[in-house]
């Protein structure tokens, strides 16, 4: 069992009761927060648009592609994500709460947990702010969560998404072929036996042990 009511995190209706995690820069700064999005954010000005832009400008990277929209984004988040037990969202924002893009966990469950919908959507002063973004949730998944191990799937043609991920302290545990298709407007890609697979990319199933990562980042908990 986690020690975290993700439920009722995401319940929450008043903004100054909301989930933040402090974002720190390579000295130790305090430069913004992962704001987590619960129905006190769904009203915040300019919200969907960004996760609508965001999402689109990185689709290339997502199992299921199409079109995103403004009414799909916030139809997604109302009936899909806020509801999910099992799922959160955070929002990258600096400490005048401007938006640089999303991060999130899915299929949390005991014992593991996954990185999910991780896009940076603006450029930001803040250097490596996708990988403080990566410690500072990563800590709170080892410690808040409690799961043993973390884990993430990624195209294994991201290079980019890929380097960070090696340098958070993911390894490479399976690599699971894919098949393409197209239907009713959209490509998914979906998991098949390597004999019917055609996406000529594979879908990298990554993991960080909690062992690994406080070897690698022993600070973490002090800056958490």
């Amino acid at each position: 069992m986690t020690q975290v009511d993700i439920a009722s995190l995401k319940d929450n209706a008043d903004p100054a009761r909301r989930l933040r995690l402090p974002i720190r820069d390579d000295s130790g700064r305090h430069v913004g927060d992962l704001q987590c999005i619960d129905k006190s954010m769904l009203a915040d000005p300019g919200l969907i648009d960004d996760l609508t832009t965001w999402r689109n400008q990185s689709m290339p990277f997502f199992l299921t592609q199409f079109s995103a929209t403004e009414e799909r984004t916030r139809r997604w988040l109302e009936t899909i994500s806020l509801p999910a037990a099992d799922r959160i969202l955070f929002v990258i924002c600096d400490l005048g709460g401007n938006r640089f893009g999303n991060f999130g966990i899915c299929n949390i469950q005991p014992g593991s947990a996954e990185f999910d919908n991780v896009i940076r959507g603006r450029a930001s002063d803040t250097r490596n702010l996708m990988f403080q973004c990566g410690i500072v949730l990563l800590e709170w998944m080892f410690s808040g969560l409690e799961v043993e191990t973390a884990e993430l799937h990624v195209f294994s043609h991201n290079e980019k998404a890929i380097a960070l991920y090696n340098r958070l302290g993911f390894a490479a545990a399976e690599r699971l072929p894919l098949r393409r298709a197209e239907e009713e407007g959209m490509v998914k890609y979906s998991i098949a036996d390597r004999s019917e697979a055609n996406a000529g990319f594979d879908y990298l199933r990554m993991e960080l042990p909690i062992a690994r990562f406080r070897q690698a980042h022993p600070a973490a908990l002090l800056i958490a």
